[in-house]
Order: C-alpha cells, then structure tokens, then sequence
C-alpha cells in the first residue's frame, strides 16, 4: 500500500470513528493498519478507545497482548491475554501466548498451566510441547525437557529448530555424541546454516571423538574460511587435544583474519598464561585492552599475568585501572588490597635487608 493511498484510508477511517464512534469494526481496521507499520503506540491507542465502549472485544484484547509482549511489557501482555482468556473463547492461541507471557516474568506454573489448556485444545501443536520443554529447561529438569521436546519432533519432524532443542538438552545432560547427531539432522534440514556444523564440531569434540570434530571443522573451514567463530573452536578442541601449535596458529588465523575483534588475543593470551609463557601473554592481554579500553576482564586477565611475572607493581597500577572501570566489583578489591600489601611488606623487606 503506497504512503498517500494509506493516508487516505487512516483519514477515512477516523472520519467514520468520529461520526459513529461506537463502530468496532472501524477501529479495528485502522489498529490493523498500525500493527502493520509497527506502530505500536498509535495501534495500542485505538485499541483502548475500542475497549473503552466494548471492552470484551476478542480482538483487540489478544492483539493488545501481543503488543505488550512485543514491547517487553509482558505483565501488560499478561492482563489483556488473561481478560481474552476468561472470555471462554475457544482458542489455543490464547492459551499459548499467555503461558508465554507468564514464563517471560518467572512464573513456571501459570505458565505450564496455560500451556496445558492449550493442549487440551490442541493436542498436536508442536510449539506448546517446545514451550513446555524450554520451561522444565530453564528449570534444568533435562529429562523433562527431553522428554516433550521429542513430543514436538514427533509431531513435527521437518524443524530443524527442534532437532536443535533435543541436541542442546542432551549437551547438558553429556550425551554429546547423540547431540551431534542431532545437529547433523537440523543441518539436512537447513543445509546453508553453517553454525550447525559447528556445534556438530563441537559436540565431537566435547565427546573427545577428535576425528571427527577435526573432519567437520576442515569442512566448515573449507566451505567459509572466513568463519571466525570456527577458528576459536577448532584452537580450543586442538589445545585439548594437546596440539598446542596447531592451537596457536588457528588463533593467529582468526586475528589475521579479523584483528578487530578481541576473542582471539584473549583465548591465545589465556593458552600462553596455561604454558606460562606469562610476556607473551601480557603482550595480547594489552592489545585487548587497546581495542576495548572498558572491558574490565581484560584488565583482570592483564593483571593476573603481571603477578606471575612477580611485577606487582605493575599489577597493582592494572588492578586499579580495573577498579576505576567496574567500581562494584568487590573480588577485585579485594585482590588489589592483597596484592598492595603483599608489595608493602616485600619492599619493607628489601629496604630493612638494605639498611643492614
């Protein structure tokens, strides 16, 4: 719809609601074509002057719900689904959206319970058993989440979104090697979303079968060499597999690569900290810093180095930069109160000793 043809429907629109501003289907409509731009503000004002005279309209409370939801605003969403919900419409949906809504603020049973009486009208919507299965999840009951997350692939097994799920519970749970196999499904599924090799890769690796980890991290990497997460993840399955220098040159690969992104320098700082090759480390740790001067885990990491370089007076000058950027950080207060008193009496010392 071109710009000045929806002008002229707005205007029309509202011309009928003044002239008879008790019709329903009027305000609808022109909600409708809000929602459509998503303008949520103008949409969520009408809908309010409708429910003033009609305030049992199905539409405009479920749509209200919506919005909210959209916005984040999820106790609103919670009263406008609920008030569409006591209506006794039949309507799973309903049901559906307001468990969602109650599990955005933490409430699991209101939630189960209005996915249940989704269920009771719907018993084969696969969304509301992957629902349930994300709150037993969130719950970190895995069995439970497995359990209806097969549900929703039994009746749906062309979503790749639901192998995913299965996989990232049986992750959880150490089953690694079936999660692979269950990302490799999702990946026949979605054969362009290369992430899914990755946690393939990366399931293999977790299970320590190395061979095939290796396999599909050479395929990736064959496919897109410019894949700069799969760098980082093939440098830390090859460290577990104690190929440190291939470990080494996959992180040199990812900062050749992108030498503006910072994970690279700190997961190879943190492999030469592991060796104790501390000056390298310090080295990468500061080229961190250098792209992002407000990240304060890399002044910690920085710090760190320098006390097992025995340069605390370094380390204290890092630890207090650190603390001038995350001043709630108490653990780091506590260490650079250490640390600064561990450096008074080592100097006390070599002075007393020096005096004698």
């Amino acid at each position: 719809m071109c710009a000045d043809n929806k002008n002229k429907i707005i205007n029309e629109l509202i011309k009928q609601i003044v002239d008879n501003p008790n019709k329903s289907e009027c305000y609808l409509k022109l909600a409708g074509i809000y929602l459509s731009d998503n303008e949520y503000d103008r949409a969520i004002g009408v809908y309010d002057s409708l429910l003033n005279f009609e305030p049992s309209n199905y539409v405009a409370l479920t749509n209200l719900g919506s919005i909210y939801f959209c916005k984040s605003e999820f106790k609103k969403a919670v009263n406008f689904y609920s008030r569409a919900a006591n209506l006794g419409i039949e309507d799973p949906t309903v049901y559906y959206n307001l468990g969602n809504a109650y599990a955005e603020i933490g409430e699991f049973k209101l939630a189960l319970s209005n996915y249940i009486k989704a269920l009771n009208q719907d018993k084969n919507n696969y969304r509301v058993y992957s629902a349930i299965a994300m709150l037993y999840q969130d719950k970190q009951n895995y069995d439970e989440a497995l359990r209806y997350y097969e549900k929703a692939l039994s009746l749906n097994n062309n979503s790749s979104e639901n192998y995913i799920n299965i996989a990232f519970v049986l992750m959880k749970i150490n089953r690694f090697s079936e999660a692979a196999d269950n990302f490799n499904k999702a990946f026949k599924l979605s054969p362009n979303s290369y992430r899914l090799l990755l946690f393939s890769a990366n399931a293999y690796s977790a299970a320590a079968d190395y061979e095939k980890a290796n396999e599909y991290f050479d395929k990736i990497l064959a496919i897109n060499p410019k894949y700069y997460q799969t760098y980082l993840c093939y440098a830390l399955s090859s460290y577990e597999q104690n190929n440190i220098d291939k470990a080494i040159e996959l992180y040199n690969s990812a900062i050749n690569l992108y030498p503006q992104y910072t994970n690279a320098y700190t997961l190879l700082g943190n492999l030469y900290f592991s060796e104790k090759e501390y000056e390298l480390a310090v080295d990468l740790y500061k080229k961190v810093i250098e792209l992002k001067p407000s990240d304060p885990g890399a002044y910690t990491l920085l710090a760190n180095t320098y006390v097992m370089l025995n340069d605390l007076r370094s380390a204290i000058s890092i630890y207090k930069q650190c603390i001038d950027i995350d001043t709630d950080n108490d653990e780091i207060k506590l260490i650079y109160v250490e640390i600064v008193n561990e450096y008074i009496k080592i100097k006390t010392a070599n002075e007393m000793n020096n005096a004698k």
